[in-house]
């Protein structure tokens, strides 16, 4: 960690958090090159995490369809036996918002 001028501290974006190993760092890293280079400007925003074997997506989508874009992207990276898919699709939430009586 640094600091600026005014005595703030800053993490530099590529700093892991401690413990997080070199092979972590780098099957995050294609995973996130694979959803990046989609096409699919919403996957560009999904986060991976991988831990012992399982890679975990987080973040929001406007549909299922690249939810499952997104797991078919990553599946076959090396190193990875599960995938954690926990792609939040909006217009599914709002749908069931919709649905709800409220009365």
């Amino acid at each position: 960690m640094s600091e600026n001028r005014a005595g703030r501290s800053w993490v530099p974006l590529r700093e892991q958090p401690a413990g997080v190993s070199k092979e972590s760092q780098l099957i995050q890293a294609e995973s996130q090159s694979r959803l990046r280079k989609s096409g699919y400007q919403e996957l560009q925003l999904v986060s991976c995490e991988f831990h012992e074997g399982v890679l975990t997506l987080r973040g929001h989508v406007s549909s299922f369809h690249l939810k499952q874009v997104a797991q078919t992207l990553i599946r076959d990276v090396a190193g990875v036996a599960e995938i954690n898919n926990r792609l939040e699709v909006a217009a599914a939430l709002h749908d069931h918002r919709e649905d709800c009586d409220y009365a």
